[in-house]
């Protein structure tokens, strides 16, 4: 392990602090692209960790803004049964409970087979308390750097001392890769609120502390690949990942909803935005037609999110899927259906096709959103001096469309 010798942080009385957080900044701009785009592979990827181990029963994602990340991964990992998402903005909550909101076909057709209680938090995670002890996951998804040195030291003591994770994965920019941007709009940082961007050395050192510190194994890696070119092969990745794995194994205690409530209700820092009960049961078979309906209704609302963000090239009307899509979904695949047969149930359900085998899920752009204006990453939002088109190189072990 490296040494513990103290990491060098630029002082940050000059740093402006923005109301905003990293998960508001727009990721339109700029030469620099990712695919999928890199605040998704940052999601994907934790959520493929947090996979790894069905013990993990209960999930804290601190500074958790529209809470994105619980948006995908709230029907993905089933072992994970308790969930709170804590941020200080509350304007991001009111927005974070109108993402992990159940749609209403999803009481009458289970996406679930395990229940999940998910807390939305109005919360300042840098004052130590007790409520989140025992709580099996800890993430921060690019938090550390929003912070000024003294509340940073409180966070790592309140997550690794007090609340003590089986799992801790922290992600941050890596400003060695910050050379690839030919400007910086918001002066040294990339963005306007970070007090500090770590470079990797910086980075391990500061990890490696906390790992010797608080008895924690600790593992590198990161996403979004720098271009395949000879003079940035050591620039490393645009995100840097660092994963606390705790050393000591002891009788681990389950934290329910029920404790986790009544802790809540005796603790005066946090304000509950919501307590949400997700609806659960054995998946029950439905006919055909409603399946299909079900479907397509979710990749009209996928479709539509991403032409928001202009993601994944959704960015034309009208919005369309193709019909293979359909036939070799998880949910249908066991129909073995044909294209024709799919035809007439496409027909049959009032949706509309193309000459080219595609169904049109949305002909008309919705309504904006407060989302359209503040998308929620920073990363995107500087020009490169380099045009190639970064691959995601980190494959998720299930893929984002296969919702189920």
């Amino acid at each position: 392990m490296a040494s513990s010798s103290e990491t060098t942080i630029p002082p940050s009385n000059d740093i402006p602090t923005s109301e905003l957080s990293s998960h508001h900044i727009p990721d339109n701009e700029g030469e620099v692209h990712f695919t999928p785009p890199l605040y998704r592979q940052r999601y994907m990827f934790t959520l493929d960790i947090i996979e790894r181990d069905p013990t993990l029963y209960s999930l804290l994602d601190i500074g958790c803004g529209s809470c994105q990340l619980l948006t995908i991964g709230k029907y993905r990992n089933p072992h994970i049964q308790l969930a709170a998402a804590v941020d200080i903005v509350r304007f991001e909550l009111d927005e974070a409970c109108f993402r992990l909101k159940p749609l209403p076909v999803e009481y009458m057709v289970f996406r679930r087979e395990t229940p999940l209680h998910m807390y939305v938090l109005h919360s300042d995670a840098t004052k130590i308390c007790n409520c989140f002890h025992h709580f099996d996951v800890v993430t921060l998804i690019e938090v550390i750097e929003h912070l000024y040195l003294n509340d940073l030291e409180n966070l790592v003591t309140h997550v690794f001392a007090y609340i003590r994770p089986r799992l801790v994965i922290v992600t941050t920019p890596n400003a060695d890769f910050n050379v690839l941007f030919s400007t910086m709009p918001c002066g040294q940082f990339r963005h306007a609120d970070h007090k500090f961007e770590f470079t990797r050395q910086e980075f391990n050192i500061w990890a490696q502390k906390i790992a010797l510190t608080y008895g924690y194994l600790i593992e590198f890696t990161g996403v979004g690949e720098a271009p395949l070119n000879e003079q940035y092969r050591n620039i490393g990745t645009c995100t840097q990942i660092a994963i606390f794995y705790r050393q000591e194994i002891n009788n681990e205690i389950t934290l329910t909803s029920n404790e986790f409530f009544k802790r809540l209700s005796y603790c005066k820092q946090h304000e509950i935005i919501s307590l949400i009960d997700y609806p659960h049961g054995i998946k029950q078979i439905t006919k055909l037609d409603e399946q299909v309906r079900y479907i397509l209704e979710m990749y009209r609302l996928m479709a539509e999110d991403k032409a928001r963000h202009g993601d994944d090239n959704h960015d034309t009307y009208p919005l369309t899927v193709n019909c293979q899509t359909l036939i070799n979904h998880p949910r249908l695949i066991h129909f073995k259906l044909v294209l024709e047969d799919l035809k007439q149930i496409i027909e049959s359900i009032g949706y509309k096709m193309l000459d080219n085998d595609r169904i049109i899920l949305s002909e008309d752009p919705p309504m904006h959103s407060r989302e359209d204006y503040h998308e929620n990453e920073n990363d995107l939002c500087l020009t490169s001096k380099s045009n190639e088109t970064i691959e995601h190189k980190h494959q998720s072990n299930q893929p984002e469309e296969s919702w189920d």
